[in-house]
């Protein structure tokens, strides 16, 4: 609560000053990509772990992006 009021503080006196928020360098903004794995032969379900349950008979397993795996019609796995 304390660095609350200080952070609240600094911000108001900054602007007061005229010097605005515009001194403030921009914060760049990095999209994490998330990975999902699939079994390209075995149904269209994706999995959050390379050891799901739902994974265990397929002989092949692809790790791809998720944005990917949705794209392509695959759907999220029940089992977790």
């Amino acid at each position: 609560m304390h660095t609350l009021k200080r952070l609240t503080a600094t911000i108001t006196i900054m602007v007061t000053l005229g010097g605005g928020l515009a001194g403030l360098p921009p914060q760049p903004v990095q999209a994490r990509t998330t990975y999902v794995w699939i079994a390209p032969n075995h149904g269209k379900k994706y999995h959050y772990r390379k050891s799901c349950r739902g994974l265990n008979r397929a002989k092949r397993k692809r790790h791809v992006k998720l944005i990917w795996a949705k794209h392509h019609g695959y759907k999220r796995c029940k089992l977790g």
